[in-house]
């Protein structure tokens, strides 16, 4: 059976907390407490993959925000979550269980972009956003 888009938003907070001292949400948060993470909802690039067998394809994104408080310290630590290896990899506590507990048939990050200093609510953070693919069981 097909997993629904929040259970495949809810399986990558769940990989996400496995990082200690990061605040993970499937939702936008009213307020931001950094390190902070948001899962977005995902595009759907292909519902019926050619030759998928049955299968579709999600490209959900995670947006990880730390403080500017310190520019140094701030840029560290997202430098920490882009690593590909390491205690605060996004890319480790994703593809350490690639089928998010059961829910999908693979989930892989794809890539990493930078967003900069990012203002929200007149607060500053050093941002970036990452790229997943999600391959499913369709319908």
């Amino acid at each position: 059976m097909a997993p629904t888009i929040l259970q495949v938003m809810q399986g990558i907070e769940a990989r996400l907390n496995t990082i200690t001292g990061l605040r993970v949400s499937d939702i936008a948060p009213d307020q931001i407490n950094p390190p902070a993470a948001v899962v977005g909802v995902p595009a759907v690039p292909a519902y019926h993959a050619t030759m998928g067998r049955g299968r579709f394809q999600l490209a959900p994104t995670v947006t990880v925000l730390v403080s500017a408080g310190l520019d140094r310290v701030g840029q560290h630590k997202l430098a920490g979550y882009a690593n590909p290896t390491g205690a605060l990899s996004v890319v480790a506590a994703v593809e350490a269980d690639k089928t998010l507990g059961g829910v999908v048939d693979d989930c892989h990050v794809v890539g990493f972009r930078p967003l900069g200093l990012e203002e929200i609510g007149l607060i500053g953070y050093y941002g970036g956003v990452f790229e997943l693919r999600v391959i499913a069981t369709g319908v």
